[in-house]
């Protein structure tokens, strides 16, 4: 099991500061702490709101995709 921020690979979060494309990261919510994150598509806006899965972590920061409804 690995610890730290790889460990939250896999994990469920939610969007707090919507997420603008890969340069203009936003926040999300887990483990009960706030991280900054940037969409796997480059391109992808993810709403305030939105449930999102961890996919990876690139620089330090969270790579995000929208978690299917």
């Amino acid at each position: 099991m690995l610890n730290g921020v790889q460990g939250m690979v896999g994990e469920n979060a939610l969007v707090t500061r919507e997420i603008q494309g890969r340069h203009h990261p936003g926040r999300i919510r887990a483990r009960g702490e706030e991280w900054f994150a940037i969409p796997l598509d480059p391109d992808a806006s993810i709403a305030i709101g939105t449930d999102v899965v961890v996919a990876d972590v690139e620089r330090g920061l969270l790579v995000v995709y929208a978690a299917e409804s």
